[in-house]
């Protein structure tokens, strides 16, 4: 069930109904089985793995409650990230790991028969089994109480909104959310529905808009030149982004007008100032999960830059490989990986704000962020290395542009207009959240000017907006 489809608005439209009409005692059972009905849209037998994921950690956590031992809360925390790590590892790797031993055994003259099972990976499983996985250990390290309402905690697991594409929850955060008893307050309906008016416009009228041109050209990037190669490159980040970052308001909004807070995941990254500062603006529920559950107990940059080093290597080889079982990914988490340590070498003993002042160290910094980003957003998009490797040969041939092209593409001169204004309005919106808040506050302050605005935006969306049934991205991880 798809947010950018009528069927889940109906949806959504009667869970609002039945939510806010029964007593608030059965309200969280509405919550769960609302849930469970939303994901097994996509296939009934995906509720199996997330209720397995449920009771797994509900039962590992009353026992690290429950021990008296520190070896009995070890040893439910082991069970726990073993049950979860392995069913993840199954689901998403084996048939990857296969496909690797036989082509190693061809290699050395060994050939075997194709073993692969065909596993179908359920959808959102990387993300709700991290958001427990996190719940797990935040209990193990005596940060939380361990849940003792099984209900409460599974509505933090299935949390529909977030479940299949997060943004990664904290159990701090959500869990008490699902012990307050919610009503349908009228200040919570305008800011949710402003934010899933603004993600469908992200996901319908700036990605699935370019999906095109971007399927097209990574799909054969020979047969084009360095200058449709390198907009596709462009293309797939703002591509990606307003698919995600579109998913991630949605969700917000959706929560929000339940009476739910979800945490922001993006926080308009095109204004970074350097590779770091991207990443702290996006995916920042993932980002900031494998800082706290993997870089810090790892040591982080204590230790000296070898193993700050180390540590950040880790992090991004480990989260190339959440992302999916393919070379390409292990690749791209390299690749960030030796730019994020060179970066942090450069700024630690280079300072170039001494050099070159604040204000053209942010705007170097920014193109350099950018620059930096699209390459990697190649690796990760490309559909093989020799995919990849063709489009940065191609980039020393650069040639002229050509309208017909564009139309083969899927992007006749209606919709290349239609796609600039969107990813325009898209910058111009994002430039004053990251840069004039206050400007933002003061025309939302105009009496009548935000209906107005939400207005345009439902008409601009209907009118405009890719309507096919386009899936999120980021549903494959």
């Amino acid at each position: 069930m798809l947010f950018n489809s009528f069927e889940f608005f109906l949806f959504f439209i009667t869970f609002l109904v039945v939510y806010f009409s029964l007593p608030p005692r059965f309200q969280p059972f509405v919550m769960l089985i609302g849930s469970y009905i939303f994901y097994m849209g996509w296939r009934p037998s995906f509720a199996l793995l997330l209720a397995l994921t449920t009771v797994v950690d509900y039962t590992t956590g009353l026992m690290m409650a429950g021990s008296r031992t520190e070896a009995g809360r070890k040893w439910a925390m082991i069970t726990a990230l073993t049950i979860n790590l392995g069913v993840l590892a199954t689901v998403k790797y084996l048939d990857f790991m296969i496909a690797n031993v036989i082509g190693l055994a061809g290699l050395v003259g060994y050939p075997m028969p194709d073993y692969a099972l065909g596993i179908i990976l359920p959808v959102g499983i990387s993300f709700y089994t991290f958001q427990s996985i996190g719940y797990t250990l935040d209990v193990y390290n005596r940060r939380i109480e361990a849940e003792r309402n099984f209900i409460a905690y599974a509505q933090y697991v299935a949390f529909f909104p977030q479940l299949v594409a997060g943004p990664i929850e904290r159990a701090a955060h959500m869990l008490p959310q699902f012990h307050q008893t919610h009503t349908l307050k009228f200040e919570n309906v305008p800011p949710g529905l402003w934010l899933i008016g603004y993600g469908l416009f992200k996901k319908m009228c700036v990605a699935d808009a370019l999906a095109p041109v971007v399927n097209g050209v990574f799909a054969e990037p020979q047969a084009y030149s360095g200058t449709y190669n390198l907009i596709a490159g462009f293309a797939f980040i703002l591509q990606v982004y307003g698919d995600f970052s579109g998913y991630s308001d949605i969700a917000r909004g959706v929560a929000r007008i339940m009476g739910f807070d979800l945490m922001i995941n993006f926080r308009q990254p095109f204004f970074a100032t350097s590779i770091s500062d991207l990443w702290r603006r996006w995916n920042i529920s993932l980002i900031s999960w494998f800082r706290d559950y993997l870089y810090f107990p790892l040591g982080g940059s204590k230790g000296g830059e070898l193993k700050a080093a180390r540590n950040i290597m880790i992090v991004w080889l480990a989260s190339g490989l959440w992302h999916g079982a393919a070379w390409t990914y292990v690749a791209w988490g390299f690749y960030y990986g030796v730019w994020l340590i060179v970066e942090r070498h450069f700024t630690r003993h280079i300072y170039p704000e001494r050099w070159l002042g604040t204000r053209l160290t942010s705007v170097l910094g920014c193109f350099w962020a950018i620059a930096i980003f699209t390459i990697g957003e190649i690796i990760f998009r490309a559909p093989t290395f020799g995919h990849a490797l063709a489009m940065f040969q191609s980039f020393g041939s650069f040639g002229p542009l050509s309208y017909g092209t564009f139309k083969v593409l899927g992007l006749p001169s209606f919709e290349l207009a239609l796609v600039c204004l969107s990813v325009l309005i898209l910058f111009v919106v994002d430039y004053h959240i990251a840069r004039r808040p206050d400007r933002l506050a003061a025309l939302v302050a105009v009496p009548r000017l935000p209906m107005v605005a939400g207005v345009g935006l439902c008409y601009y969306v209907l009118l405009f907006g890719v309507m096919g049934r386009i899936e999120f991205i980021y549903f494959q991880f």
